[in-house]
């Protein structure tokens, strides 16, 4: 396992982050006219999801994933994650969905940590997955990860 150079943040476009925080205001704003309206009958109860929507845009573009020598840091959601390298027990990568989707997951002996691709760019998640190949032992990484490794490879070729 090689040491990395520097510590490397991974995050969501910047385009996205600006679009997704203008829009939860957008929302965060209908909350507020919705709970406004007088006789609207059940429509009012309405308002805690939407604030619960607005609030789950925000918080969605605050997460970072963070690959540093020590650790895998994922921060900024409801729940962060601090993974050691050695902590890690196994990674499995599938395609799913509609699109096949490449998600990572990262068992580690505290639970697991999904990572979908469809939150980072391609070139990001790509140099995530090699990152995570230099400091990961290789008898960690299941067959269907090589597999779906290999299908991503290819497809960028």
């Amino acid at each position: 396992m090689e040491e990395l150079i520097t510590e490397e943040v991974f995050a969501a476009p910047q385009w996205q982050k600006i679009t997704y925080r203008i829009v939860s205001l957008l929302v965060f704003a209908l909350g507020i006219n919705v709970l406004m309206i007088k006789n609207g009958g059940w429509i009012p109860f309405l308002a805690p999801l939407i604030f619960f929507i607005a609030v789950s845009m925000l918080v969605y573009t605050r997460q970072k994933l963070i690959i540093s020598n020590s650790e895998i840091r994922f921060v900024g959601g409801f729940k962060s994650y601090f993974i050691s390298w050695t902590d890690i027990t196994k990674i499995d990568m599938v395609r799913l969905g509609k699109y096949k989707t490449p998600t990572v997951t990262i068992y580690y002996s505290g639970g697991k940590l999904d990572l979908n691709k469809s939150y980072y760019l391609e070139p990001q998640f790509t140099r995530m997955l090699s990152l995570m190949e230099t400091r990961i032992n290789p008898e960690l990484y299941t067959k269907r990860y090589w597999d779906v490794r290999n299908q991503i490879t290819k497809n960028l070729v």
